[in-house]
């Protein structure tokens, strides 16, 4: 029996594993969306109006999705890429890590380069065909180019100045032009210092884990744009998993009863106190996020197990898509997650409660799916410029 089968049971858990990533891999791209739905919602300590109302119900679900279950997405992601860069890695290679480097070229960073300049460039020659064709001034065009400049590829977009950490000293969230490759820019920022962190874990182990846990939860750490400390630390971790021949859903199941109850009471405390929105909240439901990552583990795997679920390969294979174009502006349309939700409300007109969950609840899943027919068209016309684009799946 395969030394990671259960005895009795006869589970191979590093088969149950990789499943389970992949089976994560679409809800994660769907959360993110949720993410970025923004809900003009407020913190349910300060309503003033009835939480069984429609326009409660919206709070509600408005603040549990956008403001605190989906934040489980990218840390997950963080955990999954570190246990993967590592997992076959175990003694450390200069020539293996420039293997690993020019491996994430492809996958990593000629997306992330393309998918901030073109829609860039889209924009300007937008704004050029305006000077020629309406007369505006071109100054407005010299000044957008010079605003951004090579900054579109790191940080020209900010955001979450208003939220601050445990010395009470203001934090920001910086974004390249794709403000939401905001995670890829960091991943590349921590693919790069795989040596630090293989040496760290090596010499330090589960210490160097601790001091991590604590800076995040703290969010005591350098403000350095590319440098946020949600992708050191899940990124790391996933390395200390891999570096030691941890199976995540082995490690998720033996402590299920830990992770799962801590992870409901985190959660619906968190969604009270609204997230990171509230003083209180952004120390809450970074806890939640550290159970709730494995729970989601957890629950993948008990999907499989139990109910056979599959992971669909035309799904994870977009998921790189969906994450690059969803939220990236476009001349004329605006984003892709910007018009479906548009298209929505021109089709269910109305400011009610309902109509506003419904098209709250949908555009998400429809801006994901009309995704994934754009990247099917792209596939069959062209193939090999898709390639670049979609991290070369």
């Amino acid at each position: 029996m395969n030394n990671s089968n259960i005895q009795g049971y006869g589970i191979d858990y590093v088969k149950l594993q990789s499943a389970s990533i992949d089976l994560l891999r679409f809800p994660l791209a769907i959360m993110v969306i949720f993410i970025h739905m923004s809900p003009d919602v407020i913190n349910l300590i300060d309503a003033d109006f009835s939480l069984i109302s429609g326009h409660g119900i919206y709070n509600v679900i408005g603040i549990l999705l956008s403001h605190v279950l989906t934040h489980i997405a990218v840390p997950t992601f963080y955990l999954i890429s570190g246990y993967l860069f590592f997992i076959n890695f175990q003694k450390w290679s200069w020539e293996g890590y420039k293997k690993k480097l020019n491996s994430r070229v492809k996958t990593l960073l000629v997306p992330y380069l393309l998918w901030n300049a073109v829609p860039f460039l889209l924009t300007v020659l937008a704004m050029l065909a305006a000077v020629a064709i309406k007369g505006k001034p071109i100054e407005g065009v010299e000044s957008f180019i010079a605003e951004n400049n090579w900054h579109i590829f790191y940080d020209c977009n900010e955001w979450g100045t208003s939220r601050i950490n445990w010395l009470g000293e203001h934090l920001r969230m910086t974004g390249p032009y794709d403000s939401p490759l905001w995670f890829l820019r960091d991943l590349i920022v921590v693919t790069m210092m795989t040596p630090i962190i293989y040496y760290a874990i090596k010499k330090l182990g589960l210490f160097i884990i601790s001091i991590l846990f604590v800076a995040y939860i703290s969010r005591i750490w350098t403000l350095l744009p590319g440098f946020h400390i949600t992708a050191f630390f899940f990124f790391s971790t996933g390395a200390y998993f891999a570096l030691n021949k941890m199976n995540i859903i082995q490690f998720a199941d033996k402590y299920r009863l830990l992770f799962i109850p801590f992870c409901i009471i985190l959660l619906v405390a968190s969604t009270i106190y609204d997230g990171a929105n509230t003083f209180i909240g952004q120390n809450i439901y970074l806890l939640f996020i550290c159970t709730g990552v494995f729970t989601a583990f957890y629950v993948a795997s008990k999907c499989i197990i139990k109910y056979n679920v599959r992971p669909n390969k035309m799904l994870v294979s977009s998921c790189f898509f969906i994450y690059a174009i969803h939220g990236v502006n476009f001349p004329f349309i605006g984003s892709p997650l910007s018009l479906t939700r548009r298209l929505l409300h021109y089709v269910i007109p109305g400011n009610t409660g309902i109509e506003e969950g419904f098209c709250y609840l949908t555009s998400p899943i429809v801006t994901a799916f009309l995704c994934i027919l754009l990247l099917m068209f792209a596939r069959r016309f062209f193939p090999k410029i898709t390639l670049y684009f979609s991290g070369n799946k």
